[in-house]
């Protein structure tokens, strides 16, 4: 069924049905479409003007005479209504000369044909006053036609077009026999002409016989021959290995098909039915316009590779190929009569190139994940070939092993050259473990090498192959083993000697209790001593209880809005006898009560304060000052504790967080302790989704601890901002940064935090998926390296979710290449970022990017969510 577009804007429907006969009968159409040169004149004509008014308004009848014309090869003219309307169609347009066409289209029928009315105005009264039809053969009817009068002899017949209520319009169906009389004419004079040649032209007609019936004879052995190699031809065709049909006419009608064609679309019904119908999966493709375009240049096209995708079934699922193939137009007179189409089904082929392009990309990729180098070095050249990442492992890119070995550590590279000399003696193995400083920045790599000599058939060694893998990091965790394991062990000495100090005077004081029971001014006595020596052992092992708490996630916050001006209070009044007792001076930057609130456990930010203040107090000499600040910077609220005693020395700096880290005692021990409060704090203030910094120009120089939480508007505050969720601060936004490396996700995290953005931390693409419907982010920062999917497979998945289709997506990874950037774009990512990550440039492109509109809005709590 086809859809038309009639004149005025209203929409018909064009219906067909097959007959018996093969061809298609129209049920419903346009009478004015198509219908050549007169069909586009009445299309254009302003019927308004006409006694006819326009065509929507025209009879049926006069529609489908209209119609009938239009689509007739014989030459048909019509007169309709009592003013003698005129139509006609292209083929009567050609006995009219310039005189009357175009003009008699739609002109009255007198007027026009003056000249010789007193000829057909009878007969046409004739036929509208209900007389029935006139014949006329071979009749004389003069007309003017290109500027001078012709005698021209006409063939017609005049048919009423009439229904129930009469007779509208006369119908003419004519021929110009002219040509026919005159030859008629010429054939009677030469009759007699003729007659005299009978004689002799029979007997000429006899030995003709004979020369049609040998060339009639050889005519049918030939056509019998070319039936024959049409057959062979189409035997071979049919067992070729590739597909193969023959399409006929502009409509590419199938003419042939091979079974290989079948077998590639499925046993469909081809033969005598055009591509359109048969394939219509194909025209949705392309593939009809290449097939008209071959038909009409006369030009071959091919291709190679090419993806297509078929139906078995007009309802079946479709399924998938890829094809080599060529369209052949097939010339017959200089002319274009059909297209060969020959091709090779080449699935098998291009999927086991995509399986191995796959395989090189994983294998390309896990060499970069474990950070390895393969490498191929020919000992008669020295020419060495590196795998494509060398550049990233070893800072850059060498082609001969005398570049490589300049950058080894001298003695590891001896060390080396002795073990492959003794794998060379004996055509084996070797491997170490050396020292390359990169020559682009100049960073120590550890690398483990091994080697394995390549002999030819001689038993010649011409080559060694291997590889080279970063162990950098194993070093770094040995060294942090070696490390904390002294750190255990000073700690162990201090536990010992902190929990043993309080027994001495614990004893002596009991000691004393038993000597004299009934002094009581020495019972008093020994009595605040053994108080103040089992608080401070309680003290420690709270510490610890703590500290082991936190690790094993057992401490679960009571959170709560919480004025930070109380927290301050709380914790100035408990560390106020230490201050005191040491004469430092503690000067107060707070903002008034009311003004500043965060989320969290209040207990716990006061023991977080507490211990900043008393580890001040602690480290700083006598008459000491310490300054504690509480600011507030858009969504972020920073607090910060500086003293102007000992400093941190610039080694410890990267350790002062760390369990069982203390600065160095002085000589009698005054400050006491485990090294725990650092650690605690940090631990506490990752609990509340914040973070903690130190600062200290060095030794002697005082120390900063910072504090940084998020702000949380106090109910009923002035002003106060609020955001979560569903709402945002400014151009704050809802993230999800998806990344197996915890500590450099929990770091970005704060740092998009502190710019202002609600953040979602997971390690697992999984759970990544699994979160995204709660969580509706406006972007996502995602890691490529991820474990169990990739992350250009979440980046499609979540595209392809409800919540996450319009995110904005960003990479950011270690993979820093073109083809890494090329497929990350293909995958669906917005943006692209190597690590080291440039912050402000990530936060600038952040800055550009809209909230995702919403629905609703959910909690106005604001919290970062860890996974």
């Amino acid at each position: 069924m086809l859809r038309w577009h009639a004149p005025g804007g209203a929409h018909a429907t064009r219906r067909y049905r097959r007959q018996p006969s093969g061809y298609w009968m129209r049920l419903t159409f346009d009478f004015l479409s198509n219908g050549g040169e007169l069909g586009a004149l009445m299309r254009a004509k302003d019927w308004s003007a006409t006694p006819l008014g326009p065509p929507e308004q025209w009879p049926t009848l006069l529609k489908s005479t209209i119609r009938l014309i239009l689509t007739s090869s014989h030459p048909m003219f019509l007169w309709w209504g009592k003013d003698l309307v005129q139509f006609y169609n292209d083929a009567y347009r050609q006995t009219m000369g310039p005189e009357r066409h175009p003009g008699a289209l739609g002109g009255c029928g007198r007027e026009c044909w003056e000249e010789i009315w007193p000829i057909i105005g009878p007969q046409i009264a004739l036929v509208m006053n209900g007389g029935g039809s006139t014949w006329n053969e071979d009749q004389l009817v003069p007309v003017t036609r290109h500027g001078r009068r012709e005698d021209v002899w006409w063939t017609y017949g005049y048919s009423p077009i009439e229904d129930h209520d009469g007779v509208h319009g006369v119908l003419v169906v004519c021929n110009d026999v002219t040509a026919q009389h005159k030859a008629k004419a010429a054939l009677e004079r030469m009759n007699l002409a003729l007659t005299e040649q009978i004689a002799q032209r029979e007997h000429a007609q006899r030995h003709e016989a004979i020369q049609t019936s040998q060339r009639l004879r050889a005519e049918q052995a030939l056509r019998e021959q070319r039936e024959a190699e049409s057959m062979r031809l189409r035997l071979l065709f049919e067992q070729a290995h590739g597909f193969i049909c023959i399409l006929r006419g502009p409509e590419h009608v199938f003419e042939f098909v091979n079974s290989a064609y079948l077998r590639l679309v499925g046993q469909r019904a081809l033969t005598g039915n055009s591509v359109r119908e048969a394939l219509p999966e194909m025209v949705e493709q392309g593939f009809v316009e290449l097939l008209d375009g071959v038909y009409a240049s006369g030009m071959p096209y091919k291709a190679g590779d090419l993806r297509i995708e078929l139906r078995q079934a007009p309802d079946s699922a479709p399924t998938h190929a890829y094809i080599d193939f060529v369209y052949q137009p097939i010339l017959e007179n200089g002319a274009v009569s059909g297209i060969f189409v020959q091709g090779f089904d080449v699935t098998d082929r291009c999927m086991a190139r995509q399986a191995l392009q796959r395989s090189e990309l994983r294998l390309k990729e896990g060499l970069t994940v474990a950070r390895m180098v393969v490498w191929d070095w020919d000992l008669d050249s020295n020419d060495v070939v590196f795998s494509d990442n060398a550049p990233e492992l070893f800072g850059a890119s060498w082609t001969n092993m005398r570049q490589v070995w300049h950058c080894f550590d001298p003695d590891d590279l001896t060390r080396m050259e002795l073990a492959r000399s003794e794998a060379l003696q004996c055509h084996g193995s070797y491997g170490d473990v050396v020292r390359l400083r990169r020559p682009d920045n100049g960073q120590l790599v550890w690398l483990q090498v091994y080697g394995t000599v390549v002999s030819d058939e001689a038993g010649n060694a011409r080559r060694i192959r291997g590889v080279s893998i970063d162990v950098s990091a194993r070093k770094r965790a040995e060294e942090s083993l070696r490390e904390a394991g002294r750190h255990k062990d000073e700690f162990l000495a201090m536990l010992s000697h902190e929990l043993r100090n309080p027994l001495a005077p614990i004893r002596s004081a009991a000691h004393l209790l038993g000597m004299a029971p009934d002094n009581i001014s020495r019972v008093k006595m020994s009595s605040v001593i053994i108080e103040r020596q089992v608080n401070h052992m309680t003290s420690l092992i709270n510490d610890l209880l703590d500290v082991s708490r936190v690790n094993t996630g057992l401490v679960v916050l009571d959170k709560e809005v919480i004025d930070l001006h109380q927290v301050v209070q709380e914790s100035v009044e408990q560390t106020e006898p230490l201050i005191s007792e040491r004469g430092h001076e503690l000067r107060l930057d707070v903002p008034a009560e009311g003004v500043v609130a965060v989320m969290g456990d209040r207990k716990r930010l006061v023991q977080v304060l507490t211990n900043l203040l008393h580890n001040a107090a602690k480290y700083t000499p006598a008459g000491g000052r310490i300054a504690l600040e509480v600011s507030h910077h858009g969504d972020t609220v920073e607090l910060h504790v500086r003293d102007n005693g000992i400093g941190v020395e610039a080694l410890l700096m990267p350790h002062i967080f760390d369990l069982f880290t203390q600065e160095k005692r002085s000589s009698d021990r005054s400050q006491g302790g485990l090294g725990l409060g650092l650690a605690l704090v940090r631990s506490l203030v990752l609990l509340h989704g914040g973070h903690v910094t130190a600062a200290s120009p060095g030794p002697g120089e005082g120390a900063t601890f910072s504090v940084y939480l998020q702000k949380h508007a106090l109910a009923g505050s002035a002003g106060a901002a609020c955001r979560g969720p569903g709402s945002h601060a400014g151009e704050g936004l809802r993230l999800m940064l998806v990344d197996d490396n915890k500590d450099a996700a929990n770091a970005m995290a704060m740092v998009l935090e502190s710019a202002g953005h609600v953040v979602m931390v997971e390690h697992d693409p999984l759970r990544a998926l699994e979160s995204v419907g709660n969580f509706a982010p406006d972007a996502c920062l995602l890691d490529i390296g991820l474990p169990g999917m990739d992350g250009n497979e979440l980046a499609r998945r979540l595209r392809a979710t409800v919540h996450a289709r319009a995110a904005t997506l960003i990479a950011v990874t270690g993979y820093g290449n073109k083809y890494d950037k090329a497929s990350a774009v293909q995958a669906g990512f917005d943006h692209y970022f190597v690590k080291p990550t440039n912050t402000a440039e990530l936060i600038g492109v952040l800055a550009s990017i809209k909230p995702v509109p919403r629905a609703s809005q959910a909690s106005p709590v604001a919290e970062r969510i860890e996974g």
